[in-house]
């Protein structure tokens, strides 16, 4: 008897529970309710979900929000309505986010700063210092805060490598926002105080790029620019970027001051100082280039010839000593004005033809299966053919040219002149 009273009271007690779970369950669902009643009465209109929806938004309870339209949708998805509560759905799913987000953050910036007031004269207290600059940087787009928490890493962890990023960071945003006369102080300060660090190497370029590209340009900031690029190259004349600012400082010169004298001084400096570095044979190329603007054939010559001298393995050595062999050739080709009984000659000068067929003669020997070799050995024959009047010789190079390159673009041309010698 005991017993069965027993279970009667159970039973009682889990049947209130039911029913008190579902009066609040109803109680929750009851905007939900509403409104899909009206839907299904056809009172539905984009007003009575989305009123009711935006009465919780402004309320600050966008997951009420969030769950009525969520089962809008879901029980009318093809009602006319629908789209439109699918754009506020949407929305309201990236405001929960980043309110979340937002309180993330702001929990992590509270531990941080419980860091540095537990630890405010260590590492530790640094690194959160920085790390709260950072979020409000990088997640919370305040830059108002991030630059009181980089300058207050600055003045209280002076000696740390957080202070130098600190300053980084400080002359990024002041870049970033035009203020790029407190750029440069920080980016300076940085180069400094953190002299042994990389990052001081950066500061310095971007010093650099903010008077080369960032302020109007006069004749005081392509001479501070030149300065920066100076500062740099003496501070850290072993840097593995030193090459490259040094190719970038070489340009400067040609464009920003026309001054090719130590554009050319430049480029030599990465020749010497780092033959080894890829940007070496291009301050060749370089410098070639510049004289042959200047229309200085002589050295461009004597430019190609020491490239080939410095990278005689290259994949380009076979084209670099055709390119010498054509200005002998061809630009530094001469001719002698001779006045016999009044009468004025012009005679054509051998020596630099002979320089032509000197460096032509050394791809055939040095390079012959290269593709210039074929076509060096025809311009031999032509030039003692034609130039020098060595018939004899030609035809002996004209004959090398069918036995040893028959399938060449040369060989037919070979084969005519050759025959006609006979």
């Amino acid at each position: 008897m005991k017993k069965s009273k027993r279970t009667k009271v159970r039973r009682f007690k889990s049947v209130l529970i039911l029913l008190l779970f579902g009066y609040f369950m109803l109680g929750s669902m009851a905007p939900v309710l509403a409104v899909t009643a009206d839907a299904g009465s056809g009172g539905a209109t984009p007003a009575t979900v989305l009123a009711l929806a935006k009465k919780h938004i402004d309320a600050n309870e966008h997951e009420k929000a969030l769950q009525l339209m969520q089962t809008f949708v879901a029980q009318y998805p093809g009602a006319e309505v629908a789209a439109e509560v699918y754009v506020q759905l949407a929305k309201c799913e990236k405001d929960i986010y980043e309110k979340k987000r937002f309180v993330m953050v702001d929990r992590v910036i509270k531990s941080y700063e419980n860091v540095i007031e537990k630890y405010p004269y260590s590492e530790l207290g640094a690194q959160a210092c920085f790390q709260i600059g950072q979020l409000y940087e990088k997640e919370l787009k305040d830059n108002v805060e991030a630059l009181k928490y980089y300058e207050k890493c600055v003045i209280e962890y002076p000696v740390t490598s957080y202070a130098a990023s600190s300053l980084y960071r400080t002359g990024q945003i002041n870049e970033a926002e035009g203020y790029f006369d407190m750029a440069v102080i920080a980016y300076e300060r940085l180069s400094r105080d953190f002299s042994r660090y990389q990052i001081a190497v950066d500061a310095l370029l971007r010093v650099k790029d903010i008077y080369a590209s960032k302020m109007e340009e006069n004749y005081k900031t392509i001479d501070k620019t030149i300065e920066a690029y100076y500062e740099v190259i003496g501070n850290y004349p072993e840097n593995k970027k030193t090459p490259e600012i040094l190719m970038e400082l070489a340009k400067y010169f040609k464009e920003k001051k026309s001054d090719t004298e130590n554009s050319i001084k430049t480029y030599q400096q990465v020749i010497e100082r780092f033959s080894k570095d890829k940007k070496a044979y291009e301050a060749f190329e370089q410098i070639a280039k510049i004289h042959v603007e200047n229309k200085d054939y002589k050295n461009v010559a004597a430019t190609y010839n020491k490239m080939y001298e410095t990278y005689p393995e290259h994949e380009n050595a076979p084209k670099t000593l055709f390119d010498i062999a054509q200005i002998y050739e061809t630009d530094l080709r001469e001719y002698k004005k001779k006045r016999i009984d009044d009468r004025t000659y012009f005679r054509l000068e051998k020596t630099n033809l002979n320089e032509a067929i000197k460096y032509y003669t050394k791809i055939v020997d040095t390079f012959p299966q290269s593709k210039y070799a074929p076509t060096a050995l025809m311009k031999i024959a032509n030039i003692l053919n034609t130039d020098l009047a060595s018939g004899l010789e030609a035809k002996l190079m004209y004959q090398a040219v069918v036995e040893k390159y028959p399938d060449s673009k040369e060989h037919a041309q070979a084969v005519e002149v050759y025959n006609k010698m006979r």
